[in-house]
């Protein structure tokens, strides 16, 4: 099971690292960090459980500033 939080995107410290699972449809993202290794799995794994008729989307890295 992939470990994440998900993370509202007014509530994002840019001190952090964080992801973002921006959708093709340009309608919606979703926010989160996490620790795991794998993000394409954490991804897929938070598209299931939030998203699950997203078609296709791009996981994007946020660097700490």
């Amino acid at each position: 099971m992939a470990k994440y939080k998900l993370v509202e995107e007014a509530a994002i410290e840019h001190k952090n690292e964080y992801f973002e699972i921006r959708f093709t449809n340009g309608k919606r993202s979703i926010y989160f960090t996490s620790n795991e290794e794998n993000l394409e799995t954490t991804a897929a794994a938070i598209v299931a459980d939030h998203a699950r008729d997203a078609q296709d989307y791009h996981l994007l890295p946020h660097r700490k500033h």
